[in-house]
C-alpha cells in the first residue's frame, strides 16, 4: 500500500484490529487491550463484552431453514467395497501443508520427510505388514505404494494417508463421486485393498 502511493504504518496487530472493527459489526468491541489472556468469545458487544455461550435464546444470524436427507452408504463403497475392503481417508500432519509446495521448502522438510500408511495392528498381522514395510495400496483408480506405520491411532479397517508427497501419487487413488448437497469431491472415503508391496519403492529400500 505505500507503494502504491496510500502511506500506512509498520504492520502492528493493534492497528489491524482498529482496522477490521471498522467494518466488520461484530469486531467492534474488541481492543488489542482487551484480548486480556485468552481472547474473546465471539460476538463481542461495542462496550468489549464478549459472548460465553452462543445461541442461548436465539440463533445470531436468523433461522435457517432445515432440509431433511435420508442417509444414504456413499457410492464408492456400495460399488466397490465387496472387493476392496478398506477404507482409505487422507488426513494432514503440522509439518506441511497440502501438496507440500511451499512447507517442503523450508525446514518443515526435516522434520516430516516422507509419507506413510497408517495401518491399525490388527489390519497390519492380517496382511503380514510390519513396521516400515512398503505397502502397495489399491483402489478401483489405480495403485501406489507407500511405508507402513503400524498404529492404533486408526480404526480396524481404515487406513490413512497424506497428500503432502506428490511423488507417492495419493490422488491417483481417489475417485470423481460428488456430495450431492456441497458438489465436493469425496477424498476422505476410498475404497481400498492393502498387500505387502513389490514395487520400485520396496525395491529401492532394498538397494539401500
Amino acid at each position: 500500500m505505500n507503494r502504491m502511493g496510500y502511506p500506512q504504518p509498520d504492520y502492528d496487530p493493534k492497528t489491524m484490529l482498529e482496522e477490521i472493527s471498522q467494518i466488520v459489526p461484530f469486531f467492534a468491541g474488541i481492543t488489542w487491550e482487551n484480548l486480556g489472556n485468552n481472547g474473546k468469545q465471539w460476538p463481542v458487544a461495542i462496550d468489549g463484552t464478549d459472548t460465553q455461550i452462543l445461541h442461548q435464546k436465539e440463533f445470531k444470524i436468523g433461522k435457517g431453514r432445515f432440509i431433511f436427507k435420508e442417509w444414504r452408504e456413499t457410492t464408492e463403497l456400495v460399488d466397490h467395497a465387496k472387493d476392496y475392503p478398506y477404507i482409505l481417508t487422507t488426513n494432514r500432519e503440522l509439518e506441511h501443508y497440502n501438496c507440500g509446495a511451499m512447507t517442503r521448502r523450508t525446514g518443515n522438510e526435516q522434520l516430516l520427510g516422507d509419507d506413510y500408511l497408517m495401518i491399525h495392528p490388527d489390519d497390519a498381522q492380517k496382511h503380514f505388514i510390519a513396521e516400515g514395510d512398503y505397502v502397495c495400496v489399491e483402489s478401483p483408480r489405480g495403485k501406489v505404494d507407500v511405508k507402513a506405520r503400524i498404529t492404533d491411532e486408526v480404526k480396524e479397517g481404515v487406513l490413512s494417508t497424506t497428500f503432502h508427497f506428490p511423488e507417492i501419487m495419493i490422488n491417483n487413488l481417489t475417485g470423481d463421486i460428488h456430495d450431492s448437497e456441497a458438489k465436493c469431491p469425496e477424498y476422505k472415503v476410498v475404497a481400498v485393498r492393502i498387500r505387502k508391496s513389490k514395487g520400485k519403492f520396496k525395491q529401492l529400500a532394498t538397494q539401500e
